[in-house]
């Protein structure tokens, strides 16, 4: 059903959501809303959990979210319909949600894709099944690949370029460095210490330990989910190696034809620039690969326009179920990401996924 929708994503495969479950979701409750055409055909779901936040420090709201958005690397949540009647069905699940509103207040749905039609599907569901909502623009990151490295190359800066081959040549000359990439189970315990001992070097010298420090349930999370994306084809996770020691890793997956760049980690003081250099690296696989775009996922910085990455605009969307509480934050503009309204457990630092 998931193949056959407009909202197909790694981050809504049934790996991706029991890796969480068996990770950091063990302890939450599903709220799951499920649609059958006539014949008993599943054509909907919206897996979503509770949850709560609470406004002020003293009112409290029963929050719904995406499963498996948290301590993951989520993003492009969405209601999966399938059929013919998407429209019907979006509004069955809308109705659904309507009909449970004693049992929630807020459903917060964050980073939207935009290009997917995922905005205007939930939104006039909602409108039709008398649910209010809200949402606001988010920026996401995206390399559209082409059919060589040297073109690719050719997009960037002239600065840009030349510093990039002068420091890949020089590594794989004076440093002996080689680009591995993980190919089997027995590899992959290898990738991970790495991945969470680099990542770490990365971020120290800024005061900040790194995800999957600050959030241990992250760390339980790739190791679920990793072996899965491995035997499913998806894992596309990379290493620069000096002497067969790691000194840079990169895990991404492969889904739909796109690369999605999800974590990163390098030694900062074996070689400057050397994520850079692995960045490049991995760019050079996928268009090996035939992939079509390096997606940078959420945000768009000066780092990723260097890349010559393109800016596309996404959504976050907060549903409310038309009770007092629900429409205070609707007349207020306020956010469950905000100073006001703080979502419980999460210790997510702005703009991080």
């Amino acid at each position: 059903m998931l193949r056959s929708s407009q909202a197909d994503s790694v981050f809504l495969t049934w790996e991706w959501l029991t890796a969480w479950i068996a990770s950091a979701g063990k302890e939450c409750e599903p709220f799951i809303v499920t649609v059958r055409d006539q014949a008993g055909r599943l054509v909907g779901a919206a897996p979503l959990y509770c949850s709560s936040s609470i406004l002020g420090g003293c009112i409290h709201y029963r929050t719904l979210l995406p499963m498996a958005d948290y301590a993951t690397g989520f993003e492009y949540p969405d209601w999966i319909v399938t059929g013919a009647d998407q429209a019907g069905v979006s509004q069955a699940i809308a109705t659904a949600l309507n009909q449970a509103r004693a049992d929630w207040d807020l459903l917060w749905m964050a980073r939207l894709a935009g290009w997917s039609g995922a905005l205007k599907r939930i939104t006039s569901a909602c409108e039709s099944a008398g649910l209010l909502w809200r949402s606001r623009e988010r920026e996401f990151s995206l390399i559209d690949l082409p059919a060589s490295m040297e073109a690719f190359e050719r997009s960037l800066s002239s600065n840009r370029r030349q510093q990039l081959r002068r420091k890949r040549r020089r590594l794989q000359r004076e440093k002996a460095v080689v680009t591995t990439r993980c190919q089997s189970h027995d590899e992959l315990p290898e990738y991970l210490e790495a991945l969470f001992a680099l990542h770490h070097l990365r971020w120290a010298p800024l005061g900040d330990p790194g995800c999957f420090i600050r959030k241990p349930a992250e760390a339980a999370f790739y190791s679920q989910f990793l072996p899965m994306a491995l035997d499913a084809g998806w894992l596309a996770m990379y290493a620069l190696r000096h002497q067969g020691e790691i000194r840079a890793v990169q895990v991404g997956y492969n889904y739909g034809g796109m690369f999605h760049q999800m974590q990163e980690g390098f030694d900062p003081q074996f070689y400057p620039g050397i994520g850079n250099v692995l960045r490049a690296e991995v760019i050079q696989a996928c268009i090996d690969e035939g992939i079509s775009a390096y997606d940078f996922l959420g945000g768009h910085t000066e780092h990723k326009r260097r890349w010559n990455a393109h800016l596309r605009i996404g959504f976050d969307l907060l549903i409310g179920n038309a009770n007092l509480k629900s429409r205070l934050l609707q007349t207020n503009q306020i956010w469950p990401t905000g100073r006001f309204l703080r979502l419980a457990g999460r210790d997510r630092r702005p703009g991080e996924r």
